[in-house]
């Protein structure tokens, strides 16, 4: 193990390897899931972003958080709205506005892809013995978000806005 001379820069580099190495041995076991939902990727960051969001959003916020044109992100959650994942109704002080958000299947949805994920990772910290596994949890715990805070990368409403 490296001792205290390792700079910023050097461990940045190591945690990218790291990352881009847990992201290959889980991604199996996610796009399997994805499939069996039948989600495109646009679909798939639709669901992610709403479960991280605070509140119900509008086709136009949904949009600019995934980088997709109103029109494009009107059909993908349309096509959301009709598999039974995503709710949409009128907002209730202007019935022009729509309100999206997970229904109880589009969360059920959004845990099997976390679960696949873990199911990935838990494959890849199987390798370590259980000393390298508490050492890994011990480093990692100050990186590690607020509990408060919502436990997916997706943005929050706050951050939308």
């Amino acid at each position: 193990m490296q001792a205290q001379g390792v700079s910023a820069k050097q461990l940045a580099d190591e945690l990218v390897s790291f990352l881009a190495t847990t992201m290959k041995t889980a991604q199996g076991e996610v796009f399997k899931v994805v499939e069996e939902l039948d989600l495109s990727m646009t679909q798939l960051k639709m669901l992610f972003v709403l479960d991280g969001s605070e509140r119900e959003l509008t086709p136009s916020e949904l949009a600019k958080s995934i980088g997709l044109s109103p029109a494009a992100a009107g059909r993908a959650a349309d096509a959301l709205t009709r598999q039974g994942v995503v709710s949409r109704r009128e907002d209730d002080q202007d019935r022009r506005v729509k309100r999206l958000a997970l229904t109880e299947h589009g969360k059920e949805c959004v845990n099997r892809i976390s679960a696949a994920r873990r199911e990935g990772l838990t494959r890849l910290t199987e390798r370590l013995d259980p000393d390298q596994r508490a050492a890994l949890s011990q480093a990692l715990a100050p990186l590690q978000p607020d509990p408060s805070s919502s436990p997916d990368c997706a943005p929050s409403a706050k951050e939308l806005r």
